[in-house]
């Protein structure tokens, strides 16, 4: 081999070298982007993943959280107190829920008239015995004497009943001077329902009327000025 060939052969393989890494960088190049590309599509699906785990986590907490302050309010009445083993007439609220619950409004519904006081329900349904009682009452009291029998009310607005719990807000027991009213509104109790707006710890306010329903409310209705006895109606959520 001439000197001359033997160095077109030596550039050849020069050539040949310092081309082949080129090659190898573009192989290693596009190698490299699809292998970004996976990585980011990996990045993407555990976020959105992880998202969605963190959503099912917080929703289940807020309705676990929900339930557990979640009061149930209803109306019962009954004949005999159990505690003084006698016949007496009792109105109260239960609250069959768990969390406690504000009464905001109380509606009393008797024979298409509605009251805010049971007092104005004894006046609608029992008028003549009640104010017979009250006669007797306004007497005895000048005289000094005590009561046999006994009517004791309490107001129910912004009252707060715990969960599992009842609050009574009409006790009539029976007695001499009390048995003839007693006797009228145990004929006319039957007759009456209660509408009851409540909210609970969470702001989050319910309306009932039939016992074991009801139903959310955007907030409790607000009663007139002008005529305490007619309400404005509740806004659903």
């Amino acid at each position: 081999m001439s000197e001359e060939q033997e160095r077109k052969h030596q550039e050849t393989n020069e050539n040949a070298i310092t081309e082949r890494p080129k090659t190898t960088e573009i192989t290693d190049g596009i190698s490299g982007q699809r292998l970004n590309l996976i990585i980011a599509f990996c990045a993407i699906f555990i976020s959105a993943a992880s998202f969605y785990a963190t959503y099912l986590q917080a929703n289940a907490a807020e309705r676990q959280v929900k339930a557990m302050t979640l009061p149930l309010i209803h109306f019962a009445t009954g004949n005999w107190d159990l505690e003084k083993n006698q016949r007496a007439i009792i109105f109260n609220l239960q609250n069959a829920g768990i969390g406690p619950a504000i009464i905001k409004t109380a509606t009393f519904n008797y024979k298409e008239q509605s009251f805010n006081k049971p007092r104005d329900f004894l006046k609608a349904c029992c008028a003549a015995s009640y104010n017979r009682y009250k006669e007797v009452k306004a007497i005895k009291r000048e005289q000094g004497i005590l009561m046999d029998g006994k009517l004791v009310t309490s107001g129910l607005r912004n009252n707060m009943i715990i969960g599992q719990s009842k609050t009574n807000f009409l006790i009539l027991s029976n007695g001499e001077d009390t048995h003839i009213l007693l006797n009228k509104l145990e004929q006319e109790r039957g007759d009456l329902s209660l509408e009851i707006c409540y909210c609970s710890l969470l702001g989050e306010c319910y309306i009932t009327e039939k016992n074991g329903t009801f139903e959310q409310i955007d907030h409790c209705p607000v009663f007139s000025e002008d005529n305490k006895n007619q309400a404005k109606k509740p806004l659903k959520v």
